[in-house]
């Protein structure tokens, strides 16, 4: 398995003023030069090879990782001509048919780059930055908002823009692992180390978050067993890194659970309520013949079934008498159709987390069984409701790392 760590640059004044930078030379701000600093600081205990795009505001935070990196011109944001230096907001205004021009390949930003110039630099620097990732090892990427909500919607399948995703943080990570031929999204929008309010952006600043946590490790993780529908509590770590959590939610409308141990246990501690409401439609997925089994067990008896499900049809069951990731996500769905205007923080399970997410913005079939890994426990996704459809602004922000044990022994 190769990993990727795609990194938005730190913060500057053009940030903060909404203007179109483009291919311009800008500089971080003290803000982004801080925000260099702690994410450095996260990834600290690790020695990674680290491209960046050529353009100044990246190489500045690149230097941060370290002393050497790989500059990239490939790398860096979309060309977008005349616009560069003007509002982002006003020319929107000013140019209403934006929105609908982007979805055409063939459009050209004034005097810039054409979108399908800019996507298919978007690919092959996404093959190119895999093919130098030794397998086993991991790669940081500094480079922009848009080239890397690009990478994240050719992941998960989608074509045409704007892809169903939110705006993208300075600094922030999102993660693309690669098995084979095969990619998917382990983390997005992650820029936690810059504040812990982070954790759940953008749930302090718009109305209709609907934020999903998965609950705590339990021995069955940390043992590499599928729990589905069996009742685990949380284990002695589940309960302390919960506790770090403690009171990081509270200004959640309505909190719900699923009714099992180890989510209910989590929901209380982080909530610090009492009680908390529940619902079934939380529960993890049913894994039928899988249940109580290892991965290599799952692997020895059932390969071609357990590859098909986990990776290829998301309408095939999981264990040959479970869910499929399409049911799993339709009774999410059912649930947040109650839940859409509302602001709820949900305690869930890793596999229906992903299921519902991936119902919900809807990449293409071939893709939807495999968009996303399965969250870390006590990772965090929001989605935010807005014009009548779901967007998904962060994926499994918290710990760095592929954790899912289950998911990888």
């Amino acid at each position: 398995m190769k990993t990727v760590h795609f990194v938005r640059h730190g913060e500057n004044e053009e940030n903060n003023k909404g203007v179109w930078q483009g291919h311009s030379e800008t500089t971080l701000n003290k803000k982004g030069v801080e925000q260099a600093k702690l994410l450095a600081e996260r990834f600290q205990k690790d020695s990674f090879k680290v491209f960046t795009s050529n353009l100044l505001r990246a190489k500045e935070t690149a230097k941060f990782l370290s002393d050497t990196y790989d500059s990239r011109e490939n790398l860096r944001e979309i060309n977008v001509g005349d616009f560069a230096g003007k509002s982002v907001k006003e020319t929107y205004s000013n140019n209403s048919e934006i929105f609908t021009a982007l979805q055409d390949d063939s459009y050209a930003f004034p005097n810039g780059e054409t979108v399908r110039e800019f996507k298919n630099r978007v690919k092959s620097e996404l093959d190119y930055i895999f093919d130098k990732t030794e397998e086993n090892s991991t790669t940081i990427v500094v480079t922009h908002g848009f080239f890397i909500g690009t990478v994240i919607g050719i992941v998960m399948g989608f074509n045409e823009y704007p892809f169903p995703i939110g705006n993208i943080q300075n600094t922030a990570i999102s993660t693309v692992i690669k098995r084979d031929s095969l990619m998917q999204v382990n983390k997005f929008n992650d820029a936690f180390h810059t504040s812990n309010s982070y954790i759940d952006f953008p749930a302090k600043e718009k109305n209709n978050v609907i934020t999903f946590i998965r609950h705590g490790q339990t021995d069955s993780n940390v043992g590499g067993i599928w729990q589905g529908h069996v009742d685990n509590p949380l284990n002695k770590v589940g309960i302390e890194t919960a506790n770090k959590l403690k009171n990081t939610f509270s200004h959640y409308e309505s909190y719900l659970s699923s009714p099992y141990k180890r989510a209910y246990e989590t929901m209380k501690i982080i909530s610090s309520l009492d009680s908390v409401e529940t619902s079934n439609l939380l529960t993890e997925m049913n894994l039928g013949e899988w249940e109580g089994l290892s991965t290599s067990q799952i692997m020895e008896n059932y390969r071609d079934s357990f590859i098909d499900a986990l990776f290829i049809n998301h309408k095939t069951k999981y264990g040959v008498s479970g869910e499929s990731i399409f049911e799993a996500g339709t009774r999410i769905e059912s649930l947040l159709n109650q839940l859409k205007e509302s602001h709820v923080l949900l305690a869930s399970h890793g596999g229906t987390i992903k299921a519902g997410i991936t119902k919900l913005i809807g990449p293409p079939d071939d893709k939807a069984a495999s968009s996303f890994t399965i969250p870390n426990n006590l990772g965090v996704s929001c989605l935010v409701y807005e014009n009548n459809k779901y967007y998904l602004w962060s994926y499994n922000v918290g710990q760095i790392g592929y954790e899912n044990f289950s998911y990888n022994k």
